[in-house]
């Protein structure tokens, strides 16, 4: 795709964001072109925060803008002779539902994708979220895009995934054998106690595959053709959660209350997960892995009760583990929806997934 044709045709000749979907999807499929996108959330104007960034080696210029459209070229420069690195474009567009909810798209290659563009938003944390995909979740949104689109069957081609067996610390696990869906879930969430971190899979119509999809926990899809449809099925559901995990989160510290009372949240298992008082070792050393943060341990046997303190944001909370199907997490006088989401995230990766909800106090 020329990208001078990118910069003056798109923008010039698209009405506005409604159109932007469709436009991507044609483009895609006749330019050969897969697109990478970021879904992720942030309060404040996303436009004005990029224009403060400031990096010796990473610069950003607004090349062209259109109602909630912007387009961004973002360049890498040596730090030492300053000569350009690498540099490449991606569209920024807030999403019309959600009026903290931004996708960023683009064309370029993976080495651009992973190594400047994903690092660049992520530099901009505690201000920007992303998403948490749990594998029961994942499984739920390709089992819809399956059935409303026809799909005959799914094959994983490649995994990251932790394995979690009985009584044994979780391990990673990278590669996969060409598996059918069910299959693959089956074996790793159930058989294995595991969970995925991200996958990618062809979808198959009538013997032919008519896209290739990658999407991993935090929410960032890569496909290759159909992009209307992948969008649909997959980057929609993540707006929505993004938008979802803000009205969770939102005013849960002591400040935010007038009587400085707390607003606990609880991790929730099905099964009796802390009945061995040895994974109370296994928990404990996980979330004593939370980097750039103080996590002391008050006390760990029969309960637990942790103290944490996320030194990105300066949130702090008080942890506990009082029976064998909970965690509560108690953030005390500030308490960020970045670092929530942050430390439930962390336990998700290191220790298991549940489900999160609101605590409730018994009498």
């Amino acid at each position: 795709m020329n990208l001078i044709d990118f910069n003056s045709d798109f923008f010039q000749n698209l009405p506005d964001g409604t159109e932007l979907i469709s436009r991507l999807d044609s483009i895609s499929n006749s330019e050969n072109k897969p697109i990478s996108t970021i879904p992720f959330g942030c309060e404040i104007d996303i436009n004005e925060l990029f224009e403060r960034a400031k990096s010796s080696v990473r610069f950003i210029k607004k090349e062209e803008v259109k109602n909630d459209l912007s387009l961004y070229k973002l360049t890498h420069v040596n730090k030492k002779d300053k000569n350009i690195e690498s540099s490449g474009y991606f569209i920024l567009y807030r999403h019309p539902d959600y009026d903290n909810v931004y996708i960023a798209f683009t064309f370029e290659e993976s080495v651009f994708f992973n190594q400047e563009l994903k690092p660049f938003i992520k530099s901009f944390y505690p201000e920007i979220i992303f998403t948490f995909i749990k594998s029961k979740n994942m499984l739920d949104l390709i089992e819809q895009f399956k059935l409303r689109n026809e799909i005959s069957a799914i094959i994983i081609n490649k995994a990251n995934f932790i394995l979690r067996k009985e009584d044994e610390e979780s391990f990673p696990g990278l590669s996969w054998p060409k598996m059918p869906l069910d299959e693959a879930f089956n074996w790793v969430v159930n058989d294995q106690n595991g969970w995925f971190k991200s996958l990618k899979f062809d979808a198959i119509r009538y013997n032919k595959i008519i896209t290739s999809v990658f999407i991993n926990r935090q929410g960032i899809v890569k496909t290759d053709l159909n992009f209307e449809m992948v969008y649909n099925a997959f980057i929609q559901p993540i707006c929505k959660s993004i938008d979802s995990n803000y009205k969770q989160f939102r005013n849960r510290d002591r400040r935010s209350s007038e009587n400085l009372d707390a607003k606990p949240l609880v991790v929730e298992y099905d099964s009796e997960i802390f009945k061995n008082v040895d994974e109370n070792i296994i928990f404990i050393n996980a979330i004593s892995r939370l980097d750039n943060a103080s996590v002391s341990t008050l006390h760990g046997n029969p309960y637990i009760h942790l103290s944490i303190i996320d030194y990105l944001d300066g949130s702090s909370f008080d942890l506990w583990v009082l029976n064998s199907k909970e965690i509560i997490l108690v953030p005390q006088m500030r308490g960020t929806i970045a670092s929530i989401k942050r430390i439930l995230n962390h336990i998700f990766d290191t220790f298991a997934e549940g489900e999160i909800k609101d605590y409730e106090m018994s009498y």
